[in-house]
């Protein structure tokens, strides 16, 4: 349950100044992965100190520069439940946790102002805790299975975006390996993407800026 008298962090990348008809669209839908993959949402008083373990990881801490305390994510995830800009959950395999997902409605999201977007755009950042599983290849066989669902979630998301880091050769190789189509790099206010878009159809690929 959020509690609407605590104090909660503002998402730094969520925009404010943002037309009506991108305001009004509610938040993403948890997907549904087929086995033996699952989706949950999170609960920020029980996952906060699992998802501050996994972010204090070295390969995680480097890729989201999010090395926070379990009470600094308890907040941040409690911020995200108490808006309509994202949805964090955690994937996992055989019952097993694995890994922590945002999703985020990227037309209310800073990389809006890079590239065409539409109202109902969804975009996604993603962290598989053990490396072991990064290497066995996990992220591609669960990533097409994610967006495959979230497509039928949503029907009038008409694309996907993702925004690494363009030093992050392992995830721009990741989302080019399951199709994405790349968008330039871009200086934002603290770092420099590469924007990328997996569209529902070829005609939904929109124009960078």
């Amino acid at each position: 349950m959020i509690d609407i008298d605590e104090a909660l962090p503002i998402l730094p990348r969520e925009l404010t100044d943002i037309p009506d008809a991108v305001r009004r669209v509610g938040p993403p839908q948890i997907p549904h992965i087929a086995a033996p993959y699952a989706a949950r949402p999170v609960d920020p008083d029980t996952d906060a100190e699992l998802i501050s373990e996994w972010m204090n990881l070295p390969h995680l801490a480097e890729a989201w520069e999010y090395a926070w305390p379990p009470e600094r994510w308890r907040l941040y995830l409690k911020a995200q439940l108490a808006g309509s800009f994202s949805r964090p959950f955690l994937t996992s395999r055989k019952g097993e946790d694995i890994g922590y997902v945002e999703l985020y409605r990227a037309a209310k999201d800073s990389i809006a102002t890079r590239y065409d977007a539409d109202p109902h755009d969804l975009g996604m950042h993603a962290a598989i805790a053990d490396t072991k599983l990064v290497n066995r290849g996990i992220a591609p066989l669960m990533l097409p299975r994610l967006m495959k669902d979230m497509f039928a979630l949503e029907p009038e998301c008409r694309r996907i975006m993702f925004d690494p880091d363009h030093r992050n050769i392992g995830a721009r190789r990741l989302v080019e390996y399951v199709g994405a189509t790349f968008l330039g790099e871009h200086q934002m206010a603290n770092r420099t993407m590469a924007l990328y878009v997996f569209p529902r159809t070829p005609e939904d690929i929109p124009a960078h800026k």
